[in-house]
């Protein structure tokens, strides 16, 4: 994502494989920065009343640091109930957290439009190997230090953002076999070849002009490490997960396009 890379709070990639993980420093710099731009807004009260010189032109400004941060707030909220969703298995209700053109990047491929290809990516793809569900990290994969906090950019105009959220989940994908046993292992819920996935969301949104709500436009997982992981394993080994290669519809659950990266493997 281009624009990402003007974030200054944030760093492009990992300096070291284990890192011990951090506090949400993101979150208490958002509340240490709420706090500060309230405190502002008072003062900028008490001092207009006995300054009939007040600026306007900062209190203009004030305003707008608020409705910024009010932004980041309603962003983070969104940001929440997208993870909540997966991790509580209502896969069909996170397409509607999109625009009606939104997209996802996963593995290689490109997921068009909330009722299309974003739809099918969650409902036909992430549900059947309940991809997406938080786990903690793999040992000696945790990210580095910087990569954990998150962070987020409000457009002057306050029409759209972008933002960064570290992520580690489970991906996983249905076991394609005729055996007896992967028949049984489905009749209770398993027969998931399942791995640990430790990464970055890369995320675009815009604001709903008719409500003033915000919607996910276009959401990418950069993916930093896979490993063979259960939880509470003391031990995993990297791995390597294929690229997605075959388009919808030939792939009843495939992208509508590949990335580049994706063609070229």
């Amino acid at each position: 994502m281009d624009k990402m890379d003007n974030m200054d709070i944030l760093k492009s990639a990992p300096k070291s494989p284990s890192v011990a993980k951090q506090p949400n420093a993101g979150r208490r710099s958002f509340i240490w920065r709420m706090g500060a731009a309230v405190s502002a807004v008072l003062a900028s009260a008490v001092s207009g009343k006995s300054s009939p010189g007040n600026d306007p032109d900062a209190t203009l400004r004030l305003s707008e640091q608020l409705g910024i941060l009010e932004d980041e707030k309603a962003i983070r909220g969104l940001h929440r109930n997208y993870e909540n969703l997966i991790n509580t298995g209502k896969y069909e209700e996170v397409a509607d957290l999109f625009t009606d053109d939104g997209e996802v990047l996963f593995n290689g491929g490109v997921f068009k439009g909330k009722s299309g290809g974003v739809r099918r990516l969650y409902e036909e793809r992430f549900k059947p190997g309940r991809t997406g569900r938080k786990i903690e990290p793999a040992p000696d994969f945790q990210q580095d230090t910087g990569l954990q906090q998150d962070g987020i950019k409000v457009a002057p105009d306050r029409r759209s953002a972008v933002a960064r959220f570290p992520y580690s989940i489970q991906a996983g994908t249905p076991i394609i076999s005729d055996s007896q046993l992967v028949k049984m292992a489905r009749l209770h819920g398993e027969g998931i070849m399942k791995w640990w996935e430790g990464g970055l969301y890369d995320i675009s949104y815009v604001k709903d002009t008719r409500d003033g709500g915000w919607k996910i436009n276009k959401l990418e997982y950069r993916v930093l490490a896979n490993a063979d992981y259960r939880p509470g394993k003391l031990h995993a080994d990297p791995i390597s997960v294929p690229h997605l290669l075959k388009l919808y519809p030939e792939d009843p659950a495939g992208p509508d396009a590949l990335t580049g990266h994706a063609s070229e493997t």
